[in-house]
């Protein structure tokens, strides 16, 4: 049995499902217009119909002759991936799709969060702003028409709305539906949604986007969280900090203060712990890197107790370079993502790593390591120069370090 059939639309559509696949270690090809071609057991299978911009009646008609040689058995997920946009004929190629596989459920979840596309009360936006009022709506091949997902597919099964409120305090009722229309505002909002569905022992047709997929095999072979600490002192950090944490990291800021007091910081470390176990990578973040005007608070505040600048960040390191340690010591981490030259060493040092293997480049200027013999032999680390890098580097470079094992 194949691990995964996503079938998709369009040729970039299959292509950034099917990388949510490999990112997994799951091998996967993708086949265009049909499954032409026996795959090893092991092998997923993303096949791309190119209907999106055909009438419905045709590309009814090509996904039937496209799916004519697959069978529902010869899949453990099938996944009708669409648009996040809602572009293509999405409700009679799901119909299509769940006829043909015998699906005595379809769960549509087209939110894709890290990509700002949520789904709230079964309507969709783009970054905030609902789907009807963006340029999807005047798309010059195959416009949108519809961007309420309950009253999409409510014309031809019944339907039924899961909201976030349900999704999260795990109230699913199912009733008779046929379809159930999930809304999703974060990623981990997907999650609840697979494992949930996964709990139902029914042969299912999951309809999404990319972010679907992502949860669906973070389900089946879930990665382990990333740590970052964040010190550095620049406009091109706080940008990135502010990028993660709109996609999905948690930012946990430490206030100067705490750090260079004799503050118990054990709230750190239980709001860090709540994340992990949520799965969420997490940035310790010392409040000067979002407010300069703390930078100012903590040497005065410094000063205010005998210390001079130098041993004002020597402490700051020391306190947040002590939280990561004990982090790390305690959970189950993919690895450590650290910005700015001292921050790097000062926990390099506590965790007594005297070797790193340059693995690659994980965009310019951010080296992927690991850590060469000691206790953390085989753990990844990147490290960044305060102001390197676009703002998605410490949201990207998080994403690598999960995909090592």
């Amino acid at each position: 049995m194949h691990p995964y059939l996503i079938i998709a639309d369009d040729f970039t559509g299959s292509n950034d499902s099917g990388i949510q696949l490999v990112r997994h270690h799951f091998p996967t090809h993708v086949q265009i217009q049909r499954a032409f071609a026996p795959l090893a057991s092991n092998v997923s299978l993303v096949l791309d119909t190119e209907s999106r911009n055909m009438g419905e009646k045709e590309a009814g008609q090509v996904l039937k002759e496209s799916l004519a040689s697959l069978h529902s058995t010869d899949f453990s997920t099938i996944l009708k991936k669409v648009d996040s946009t809602l572009r293509g004929n999405i409700a009679s190629e799901v119909e299509v799709s769940a006829t043909h596989f015998a699906a005595e459920l379809i769960i549509v979840a087209t939110a894709y969060p890290d990509l700002g596309r949520t789904c709230k009360q079964g309507v969709v936006y783009v970054h905030g702003r609902r789907l009807g009022e963006t340029e999807a709506f005047r798309d010059p091949r195959k416009p949108v028409a519809e961007d309420d997902l309950v009253r999409l597919f409510a014309k031809r099964k019944k339907t039924i709305l899961m909201d976030v409120g349900q999704i999260r305090s795990g109230s699913f009722k199912l009733a008779d539906a046929e379809v159930v229309v999930c809304d999703a505002e974060k990623q981990s909002d997907l999650g609840l949604v697979v494992a949930w569905a996964a709990s139902l022992k029914k042969r299912i047709l999951f309809v999404g986007s990319a972010g679907l997929a992502q949860a669906l095999v973070e389900t089946s072979r879930p990665s382990k969280p990333a740590l970052a600490l964040v010190a550095s002192l620049s406009e091109t950090t706080k940008a990135q900090v502010e990028y993660a944490s709109d996609h999905g990291a948690a930012c946990i800021v430490l206030k100067v203060d705490d750090l260079l007091g004799q503050k118990d910081l054990q709230g750190y470390l239980d709001k860090a712990k709540s994340a992990f176990e949520h799965n969420e990578d997490v940035m310790l973040v010392v409040s000067s890197v979002l407010d300069r005007a703390e930078f100012d608070r903590s040497l005065a505040e410094g000063r205010r107790q005998g210390l001079d600048d130098g041993q004002i960040a020597d402490q700051i390191r020391e306190k947040l370079g002590n939280l990561g340690k004990q982090l790390l010591d305690s959970h189950e981490l993919s690895g450590l993502f650290l910005t700015g030259g001292d921050t790097a060493f000062g926990l390099l040092s506590l965790l007594n790593v005297h070797e790193v293997d340059i693995k690659r480049e994980v965009v310019l200027g951010l080296p992927l390591m690991q850590v060469v013999g000691s206790t953390y032999d085989g753990l990844g680390i990147v490290t960044k120069a305060g102001a390197f890098g676009n703002k998605d580097a410490i949201s990207y470079a998080l994403r690598v370090l999960r995909q090592q094992d």
